[in-house]
């Protein structure tokens, strides 16, 4: 599987949809850091997910450790309801950057 991806200056946005799971996460993951070696900056649009496991917000944590080390950027856009709420269940919310 693979996600829409969008891409403008330095940035490349992929647009995420339904479930990140343990099925998907490693689709996700190997996208992401194609993305992640073409650009300064990647955003996930997660407006769309209805559902992340730990396997997707782990995808997250280590994308936004990889970014930081080559000195490019990780953001999250529009976290939808349920995404916000995992990852401030798991006190995540401040180490991401995130954008509405």
């Amino acid at each position: 599987m693979s996600y829409r991806e969008e891409e403008s200056n330095d940035e490349i946005i992929i647009h995420l949809v339904e479930d990140i799971d343990l099925e998907k996460s490693d689709d996700l993951r190997s996208q992401a850091t194609d993305c992640l070696g073409k650009t300064k900056q990647l955003s996930f649009n997660m407006s769309k997910v209805n559902y992340i496991d730990s396997s997707g917000v782990s995808v997250l944590i280590e994308l936004n450790q990889m970014a930081g080390e080559a000195s490019k950027k990780f953001i999250i856009q529009s976290p939808s309801e349920q995404v916000a709420s995992v990852l401030k269940m798991a006190k995540l919310f401040e180490f991401f950057t995130i954008t509405s």
